[in-house]
């Protein structure tokens, strides 16, 4: 089976300020970029703080993060989602002023650097697309003339008016969320859409055309189906195995129509509320099951999101140890890309932004090793077994109900794996009728992660799994000719 590498990622998300400082880092703090708009620095053992509006800056970039790439290798990590890396006032970069790499990160040729690298490791690079709204003092906004007299706000005759949206020019303006910071742009105007999407020196084409591999399009439900598509057709119109994700928080069904994937919050969802004991075990297994029968085989190309820097790190979300391993489990098992915010594989905490937002530790003295190797663990399982990389998913029903699970298979029987979870505070055991053609019966069950006993019957499994725990099986027929299902 040919391994689409949209269907074998493993996600590594850095937020670029946070991650490593450079070999630059003190010439820039000299030269005034982080304080250009009123920011501040901050020494790296610090907190952010939330009073600093996102104004505080600790100097991580691009350089950083090309010094970091083999650190990144050895996790197992192959995709780099970065965080915006455009012009801005904020350290988030989520108001754009202008769609150059911003000084504070680098520039273009360290950003080209940056992708050939990566890919000299087998590291593809996505970058995050904010095309749904800029920042009020972006160069086409321009609110407080930082450059010059023009913009839509200060000029009704501006080029860029029909950009925005007025219902009463110029302070009642669309913006997202109704955030005066943040006015949202007009994609409805043909000139934008060349700037941005489909000009051959568009935004979209242009970064690809660097090196870049992807796009992680921020707000992809408000951007909507149309220019969601738009933005797809133009990035493979010049790198055809490109990748296109959207940040959607409903439901995936619908917008993998338009996207090659999503940002599956719904997956972390389900997940974390059964975790956590506000959902049912058999709500979990059911809306895994339902999701991937309605949203078919491009679930495989989304991200099975735990935390991201939009929400609380999964060491504060989850609480318990053993639930933590299993989040991990769930992730490289059910059909869809594992996603890791940085520094989790170490166990760093943070709670709702900015905390979740903390500069990443390097002193390996604070590190969490044990669970830092069983990340490791769990992404060399994914990368190595097939069927979990763009695998067909197989429904298993439960007596228990405290157990999930489900298998995942390809066209050879062989590489056939079974997850099974067991959430109770019991040893559970369990006769699971397992409907699949080519279930390989009186065959020895190998566990190959995690913990527990499986024997294959006639289309059933029986197995054993201790309290709070997971495993991962797979067929290991050890016959000396015999060979099932020789002519499939």
């Amino acid at each position: 089976m040919a391994i689409n590498w949209q269907e074998s990622q493993i996600v590594y998300q850095i937020f670029v300020d946070r991650f490593k400082r450079g070999k630059n880092f003190e010439k820039k703090v000299k030269e005034g970029l982080y304080s250009r708009d009123g920011g501040i620095i901050r020494n790296w053992d610090e907190m952010p703080r939330r009073e600093s509006h996102g104004l505080e800056f600790f100097g991580g970039d691009l350089d950083g993060i090309i010094d970091s790439l083999d650190y990144v290798k050895s996790l197992g990590v192959n995709v780099i989602y970065l965080t915006p890396i455009f012009l801005a006032s904020t350290n988030h970069k989520y108001d754009t002023h202008n769609f150059v790499v911003d000084p504070q990160f680098g520039d273009e040729n360290t950003l080209a650097k940056l992708f050939e690298e990566s890919h000299k490791r087998e590291i593809r690079v996505i970058l995050d697309g904010v095309f749904n709204h800029v920042g009020v003092d972006s160069v086409w906004f321009n609110k407080s003339k930082k450059y010059g007299n023009g913009g839509a706000y200060n000029d009704p005759n501006s080029p860029y008016r029909d950009f925005f949206e007025f219902r009463k020019w110029p302070d009642d303006f669309r913006a997202w969320l109704d955030i005066k910071l943040l006015p949202e742009l007009n994609l409805e105007n043909e000139e934008l859409k060349h700037i941005l999407f489909t000009g051959e020196d568009s935004v979209v084409k242009r970064y690809l055309m660097i090196g870049a591999d992807g796009w992680r399009l921020d707000c992809a439900h408000d951007l909507g189906h149309k220019i969601n598509s738009l933005i797809v057709e133009s990035a493979k119109s010049v790198k055809s195995d490109s990748f296109v994700v959207g940040e959607v928080s409903g439901y995936p069904d619908e917008w993998l129509r338009s996207l090659d994937g999503v940002m599956n919050y719904y997956f972390s969802t389900l997940l974390l509320n059964t975790i956590n004991g506000n959902f049912t075990v058999s709500t979990l297994k059911h809306g895994l099951d339902r999701m991937v029968e309605e949203s078919g085989e491009k679930l495989c190309k989304s991200w099975n999101m735990i935390s991201s820097h939009d929400t609380p790190r999964m060491n504060s979300l989850i609480k318990d140890r053993v639930f933590k391993k299993m989040a991990i489990a769930f992730q490289i098992a059910y059909p869809g890309n594992p996603f890791l915010y940085y520094g989790e594989e170490n166990g760093m905490y943070g709670d709702g932004d900015p905390d979740n937002r903390r500069p990443m530790i390097w002193d390996q003295g604070r590190w969490d090793w044990e669970f830092r190797e069983f990340v490791i663990k769990a992404f060399e399982i994914r990368r190595r077994e097939k069927a979990l990389n763009g695998g067909k998913y197989l429904k298993i029903d439960f007596q228990n109900p405290f157990i999930a699970g489900f298998g995942r298979y390809t066209r050879d029987p062989k590489d056939t794996l079974f997850f099974f979870a067991n959430f109770s505070d019991s040893k559970v055991i369990e006769k699971a009728p397992i409907p699949f053609a080519y279930f390989m019966h009186h065959v020895r069950l190998e566990k190959i992660f995690g913990e527990g006993e499986a024997i294959s019957r006639v289309s059933e499994i029986d197995f054993e799994l201790p309290p709070k725990s997971f495993a991962i099986f797979k067929f290991a027929p050890n016959f000396s000719l015999y060979r099932m299902y020789k002519s499939v």
